[in-house]
């Protein structure tokens, strides 16, 4: 299967998406020139940059198409301009999903997006033929020492239900339970008196060095990692979210 990606961010969403579906990104549309270059060195696919001005009829087809959109515009920690904002893209991702119709959708925002532009969302999608299912995870939940409250949707087109009949995998990177996670050696804590970039990004499940080894400014660390999801967290949300077809689950223990 072959995932499309909107705003991409260091790719967390993706990962997750990747080892559940057992599919592979072959590109993304992610503007930030900090992370594309993150995109660029790790994982190495087109990205068309500005979501706003690509002609989706044009782009590779996918079967599954992630979005981890901006959450400044629901976010309680900030001013909850929704729709008036102008980070506010759902508007060209439901483009995209209209146009290039993938099997799933997996979006992932902040639990504020519930109370502010949510119920767009869902009309939207009902307009263009999808339905979704949708939860709030916690990082917490797979492990991580902080909560992260995180909504995870999950669109489909009507006529289908929320049912995947392929081969899952298990996800691998980082940490994937508390007791994985305080068996890692956790890198310094603090650096200069702030907390170090690199225990931020182990408390957000990735590899040592996923973002902190790419030459960017550091200031850009915290930014991408503090807009990023742990994978592990948006793995489970998928566990929960998708179904798996009975007969394909058994194959896996065959």
């Amino acid at each position: 299967m072959k995932i499309g990606s909107l705003c991409t961010g260091y790719g967390g969403l993706d990962i997750a998406v990747e080892a559940y579906f057992n599919a592979e990104t072959i590109w993304c549309a992610e503007y930030d020139k900090h992370a594309s270059k993150l995109i660029q060195e790790r994982f190495g696919y087109t990205n068309y940059k500005d979501i706003k001005s690509i002609k989706w009829d044009e782009v590779p087809a996918v079967d599954i198409l992630t979005a981890g959109y901006p959450c400044q515009p629901f976010s309680v920690a900030g001013n909850r301009k929704g729709e008036d904002d102008a980070r506010h893209i759902w508007p060209h991702i439901k483009d995209a999903i209209r146009t290039i119709r993938p099997r799933w959708v997996i979006m992932e925002n902040v639990k504020g997006h519930l109370s502010l532009g949510f119920d767009q969302v869902l009309s939207d999608l009902a307009s263009i033929g999808y339905d979704a299912k949708w939860e709030i995870v916690r990082a917490a939940e797979v492990g991580a020492p902080h909560h992260r409250r995180r909504l995870f949707i999950v669109a489909y087109p009507s006529h289908r239900s929320a049912t995947y009949d392929g081969q899952v995998q298990e996800l691998g990177r980082g940490f994937t339970s508390c007791s994985d996670m305080h068996m890692q050696a956790a890198p310094q804590e603090l650096d200069q008196g702030r907390v170090s970039a690199q225990f931020v990004e182990y408390m957000m499940g990735l590899p040592a060095g996923w973002v902190t080894d790419i030459d960017i400014p550091k200031n850009q660390y915290y930014k991408m990692l503090g807009n990023g999801v742990v994978p592990q967290q948006a793995y489970y949300a998928l566990q929960r979210l998708v179904e798996l077809d009975t007969h394909s689950e058994q194959d896996l223990y065959e």
